[in-house]
């Protein structure tokens, strides 16, 4: 969760490597290549994301990768896009071009990759944002532009039709380091959720769209506690009324990190606008309450489900658990999440392999492979109860 802006910028910058490439067809779908539909399906998903292995075999074989996904039983792999990154140079005028340009090259591979394994790809569409498109303030996090949002959102939607299936709307909106001031960072970002929401539907209608992707604890001065968050986005007071006139909001999900690093995952977090693995009740009470009020639902008018998109212990570091105990609780914590599906749909391991420590955001490890291959604990344990959910039919199957 808390990785520095200055990390996030090379990973973006890297993630963005390679020519400007478009499949067959130009920005629409290659029915060669295209992914299967989203369906209810039964069981929680168990989703997996770590990007520099995925998307660029930065340190680990991506094909060894995927084998050790299979043995997860992963079915969903999220993606971030950073906008800087996929503009390349011009993220950084002044001024925007007439017509930018967008460097999809390495997601491209990444996606026909995790399709030819049966992987769907969640795409989070996030900053930092490209110089233009800010209030001026260096880092790309100061109060994006909704518009110039849009017009990425419409460009990814375009791009990915008929390979990505779903979107989730910016990462950690409620932190700082990636959306910034806080004092309005919840208007913003119902700004952006709106504008790129819109441009999503507007080019694949049948593309499910995520709200959120929040992170799971307030920090005075750092990051706005999560269900505050959300009802300011949603525009409504603490006992979840109407706080002003305000259309309502339409969304597939709500995406969110239910980090928990010390205390057992049973436990419930003090402050009850936090919300970690041992409180996540919470959050559908809360989801429950906005759409009662008119304020947040899907677009058939029901509470959202929820979509726990990054999660895991760290490795290393000041906040390391004994490996029985991180093992025990990785695989306690996706029982939780499990427990509760349906309205939980999706449970996400964040990190597989091990960043070198130099890494660009190498101190954040929550990794349960090591680089050379070898498997820790905590992944044969969840390793292990994912196999034995399968049996009842209890986890989502990878696509045909």
């Amino acid at each position: 969760m808390r990785r520095r802006l200055t990390a996030l910028v090379l990973l973006a910058a890297a993630a963005g490597a390679g020519g400007y490439l478009a499949l067959s067809g130009g920005e629409g779908h290659n029915p060669r290549h295209g992914s299967p539909p989203v369906r209810a399906q039964g069981g929680l998903e168990v989703a997996l994301q770590d990007d520099p292995v995925f998307i660029r075999d930065a340190y680990y074989d991506r094909e060894r990768a995927y084998a050790d996904a299979r043995r997860l039983g992963v079915s969903w792999l999220r993606i971030n896009v950073y906008w800087h990154s996929v503009l390349g140079p011009a993220a950084r005028r002044r001024r925007a071009p007439a017509r930018p340009r967008y460097d999809w090259g390495s997601y491209d591979r990444a996606i026909l990759a995790a399709h030819a394994h049966g992987v769907r790809v969640e795409l989070t569409l996030t900053g930092p944002a490209p110089r233009w498109a800010t209030a001026g303030a260096p880092g790309g996090v100061d109060r994006p532009d909704a518009g110039a949002f849009a017009g990425f959102a419409r460009a990814a939607a375009s791009h990915f039709r008929g390979r990505v299936r779903r979107y989730s709307i910016w990462n950690e909106p409620n932190y700082a380091t990636f959306l910034s001031p806080q004092s309005v960072a919840p208007a913003v970002y119902r700004r952006l959720f709106e504008a790129g929401s819109s441009a999503i539907r507007a080019l694949d209608p049948g593309a499910q769209v995520l709200i959120g992707e929040t992170a799971p604890n307030g920090v005075r001065g750092k990051v706005i506690a999560p269900l505050e968050f959300l009802r300011r986005v949603a525009c409504a007071t603490p006992a979840y009324r109407p706080a002003r006139r305000c259309a309502p909001l339409r969304a597939d999900g709500y995406a969110h990190h239910p980090y928990q690093f010390l205390a057992p995952p049973e436990r419930s977090r003090t402050g009850v606008d936090n919300v970690a693995i041992g409180s996540l009740d919470r959050l559908p009470a809360a989801l429950d309450r906005l759409a009662a009020a008119g304020l947040l639902s899907t677009p058939g008018g029901d509470p959202l489900p929820v979509y726990l998109t990054e999660f895991g212990y760290f490795r290393r570091g000041g906040r390391v658990l004994p490996p029985a105990v991180r093992a025990a609780y990785l695989r306690r914590a996706f029982a939780l999440a499990a427990r509760d599906y349906p309205r939980v749909r999706q449970m996400l391991q964040y990190l597989l392999v091990s960043p070198p420590i130099d890494y660009p955001g190498g101190h954040f490890d929550t990794s349960i492979v090591s680089r050379s291959g070898k498997p820790t604990r905590s992944f044969e344990a969840l390793a292990a109860w994912t196999a034995a959910q399968r049996r009842f039919g209890r986890i989502a199957p990878p696509a045909p």
